[in-house]
């Protein structure tokens, strides 16, 4: 990099290191650091520093780990608190909680004196990957060595608490931060969030007027938060009415808000009520987006409001708000239901045209519409093409089209079928054998449905209820109701509980009043 007649120091080749690590180019200086070495300089702990954490914010654990090595084992120089601050928070951020106990360990060991930023790593790490017990060892010895606790600390310990149910212990730290003024929106948000999830709703509702009480303003991530946890639990109502209480006092909401009223109110049959709302969300500065717009859409589909799911698409274009890959199954499951296939068939089409690519879920939905309209050669065509694409179906499509095949008779087809699953590196699933079964008993081909059920334990699956009661209806349909009662006897030694739908298989058969195939 130099000219042999100059004679850098240490501290240039740090400041050179530095800037390749803060810009990115890690080989070089990777490189430079090298060079550093072959012109028998040592480099000093805060070079191996700056190296170490650059490697460590970048994801190169190996390298990162590499250059650690080197300086505990050949260099006179010894890692200092810095070493061990990013050694740790790199660690933790990687996800590798044991190595960064160790290194605390370690640490301790060395008599390196440990500050805020050691503890903090470890508690944030810890808590996020649910050791809240470890936590809590690493603050008690915090506050044992009387070191500071900063509020961004007691927040990684509160979400730990949290998201560990741990409530009464939460209330605890709490009362505690609030002694030491620790309180910011962020713990507001953050604890208000954790008792929701954990159905403590009107604890929630006391630590929000707690906040307004404060007023230091709650943000958008608060409302957000709040409304998204009420209606969660089941409390739409109130979530309208802080979102009406956040509009009329100015308050910034943000989509996320927005999307939870929206599909709140879409999954309890509101449709009109969410259109409501999705069309205020202009005159409040919000912009849409997939997220609020496709409950809607759904919300409509599922109250069969085919037309007005349509046309709300179109204004989502129009608004400059692009429909989703989401958006568009959701239109194609509801008009496959209805039937509507054409149209379905126009919205995928549409998808292409506009370089959006169908998913397995797209296939899947038109396959099953197809199926349940007993359009079964045009459900086959369509496998055909999804072959031709050089997509791999999946496990539910080939249940799905089982079930079809079954359904209309084609018995020999669904049997190939599962028979080449293995071949398309898809494993059957329990439904698949279940599914199976039910179309070789309805077809009489009882020997051949027994043989599905070796196989499904072949496959390491144990029989449900709904295994057992289509074992059950077939075998008593094929007059072997002693094998039935067999069968019942070892679902119950297997701790199967009997449904009503078992218990009525049994009592036609048993009082032999007539065949079970209408049974379903």
């Amino acid at each position: 990099m130099w000219s042999k007649d100059l004679k850098p120091d240490v501290y240039s080749y740090g400041t050179v290191i530095s800037g390749m690590m803060k810009s990115g180019d890690l080989a070089s200086a990777l490189e430079v650091f090298d060079e550093m070495l072959e012109r028998g300089l040592v480099p000093d702990v805060m070079c191996y520093n700056i190296m170490i954490d650059g490697f460590f914010k970048r994801g190169d654990y190996v390298q990162g780990k590499e250059i650690w090595e080197r300086l505990v084992k050949g260099s006179c120089v010894y890692p200092n608190v810095v070493t061990y601050n990013v050694m740790i928070n790199g660690l933790c951020k990687m996800g590798r909680f044991d190595e960064s106990l160790e290194m605390w360990e370690r640490m301790k060991k060395n008599e390196c004196e440990m500050d805020l930023f050691t503890y903090s790593s470890l508690i944030c790490g810890l808590c996020h990957v649910g050791n809240v017990d470890g936590a809590v060892e690493v603050y008690r010895e915090m506050v044992k060595r009387r070191v500071v606790v900063d509020v961004v600390t007691y927040n990684a310990l509160l979400h730990g608490f949290c998201s560990a149910g741990k409530i009464k212990e939460s209330f605890e730290l709490w009362v505690m931060m609030g002694k030491e003024n620790c309180h910011n929106v962020v713990s507001y948000n953050i604890f208000i969030r954790g008792l929701l999830e954990n159905r403590k709703v009107e604890e929630a509702i006391s630590v929000w007027e707690l906040l307004r009480r404060r007023g230091s303003g709650a943000d958008s991530t608060t409302y957000g938060v709040l409304i998204h946890g009420l209606c969660k639990n089941g409390h739409l109502n109130k979530a309208l009415k802080i979102l009406k209480e956040a509009k009329d006092g100015g308050d910034k909401l943000d989509a996320f808000a927005y999307s939870s009223i929206v599909d709140g109110l879409s999954k309890q049959g509101r449709v009109d009520e969410a259109l409501g709302i999705v069309l205020q969300m202009d005159k409040y500065g919000c912009k849409l987006s997939p997220h609020v717009c496709n409950p809607l859409i759904n919300g409509f589909v599922r109250a069969s409001k085919l037309e007005e799911a349509i046309c709300f698409f179109r204004e989502m274009e129009s608004k400059g708000c692009s429909p989703t890959v989401v958006s568009y199954n959701t239109l194609i499951n509801g008009l496959c239901k209805a039937e509507r296939f054409s149209d379905a068939y126009s919205f995928v089409k549409e998808m292409l045209e506009k370089d959006w690519k169908p998913d397995m879920i797209t296939y899947s939905l038109l396959m099953d519409g197809l199926c349940q309209g007993k359009k079964i050669d045009v459900a086959l065509n369509l496998w055909r093409q999804v072959l031709l694409k050089g997509l791999e179906p999946d496990v539910t499509m080939h249940n799905i089209l089982m079930h079809g095949l079954c359904s209309t008779g084609k018995i020999e087809d669904a049997l190939l079928l599962y028979s080449n699953m293995k071949q398309s590196n898809c494993l059957p699933n329990l439904v698949t054998h279940n599914t199976l079964m039910d179309g070789l008993y309805k077809a009489r081909e009882c020997a051949k449905a027994s043989v599905i059920w070796a196989c499904m334990f072949k496959y390491g699956f144990q029989p449900d209820i709904i295994s057992y009661n289509i074992t059950l209806k077939g075998l008593c349909s094929c007059g072997r109701i002693s094998d039935g009662i067999a069968l019942f006897d070892d679902a119950l030694k297997h701790g199967i509980l009997p449904t009503s739908i078992t218990w009525y298989i049994l009592v036609r058969a048993v009082l032999m009043l007539g065949p079970l195939d209408s049974l379903s």
